[in-house]
């Protein structure tokens, strides 16, 4: 395994895929936080009355359409959900838990393109009667709860499918980065998402190898605020405490 966290499987992936695995969910995973946070901020006019705009809708399923698309660049698409076969191509045969939120996600995405569509309809075109406003008014209500369910369902899928890069630093170095942003949007602490990394005494902080790849690529401001961070939580990490003293 290296510093990324890839690791050699016997499926045959590509080796761009490879090299671009790990830079590509810290976009996806950025993206699905942004779309999330986006979601929360319209649902919350929306349930408070106020009228949201289709240009909304719109740039909240191109983001979700982002994040769909680069999943399938990494994963292998699923062929055939009855019997569970996916296409041959040298990309990664999702896990459960990666298949989880990967299903999520097209979920999203398609529902937000039918809440896209009702809202540029009610926006954009004169009903012909009442009945029909009211038609394409409750639609996009149903739809607007789909979104929330699956938004909520999603930030649950979201720590699973972290464990699957437990040891990917760069992965690792957008939620230590992202400390607060990532847990307003998951509802989380994010020492409840990593606590599966600190099962016994030998298992390195994620703030340590987060800290270590910082170094090595130059960038030893990250790396001392990643540690302070680090040690602001765990105090009596003592590898946290030297690396930091380290650091000057």
């Amino acid at each position: 395994m290296d510093k990324t966290g890839i690791i050699n499987v016997r499926e045959h992936v590509s080796e761009y895929i490879q090299k671009r695995k790990s830079w590509t969910i810290k976009n996806v995973l950025s993206n699905y936080f942004k779309a999330s946070n986006l979601f929360a901020n319209i649902y919350r006019e929306y349930s408070s009355g106020k009228d949201v705009s289709f240009e909304r809708i719109r740039q909240l399923s191109e983001i979700l359409f982002d994040i769909k698309e680069e999943l399938h660049l990494v994963y292998k698409r699923l062929k055939d959900p009855r019997k569970n076969i996916f296409e041959h191509t040298a990309k990664y045969t999702p896990n459960d838990s990666e298949m989880d939120f990967i299903h999520n996600v097209g979920l999203l995405f398609h529902k937000a393109m039918v809440a896209r569509e009702l809202s540029y309809m009610i926006d954009y075109y004169e009903t012909d009667a009442d009945e029909d406003y009211n038609e394409l008014k409750n639609s996009y209500d149903d739809y607007m709860k789909r979104l929330a369910n699956l938004f909520e369902k999603g930030a649950a899928l979201v720590p699973p499918f972290l464990r699957n890069f437990s040891n990917d630093v760069v992965v690792l170095s957008y939620f230590l980065e992202h400390d607060r942003y990532a847990e307003s949007v998951l509802g989380l602490d994010l020492s409840s998402i990593f606590e599966h990394l600190q099962e016994n005494a030998e298992t390195i902080s994620p703030n340590i190898k987060v800290a270590h790849y910082l170094l090595e690529s130059g960038w030893k401001d990250r790396a001392k605020k990643v540690l302070y961070d680090g040690l602001q939580k765990n105090p009596g990490d003592e590898r946290i405490r030297d690396l930091l003293a380290q650091c000057g």
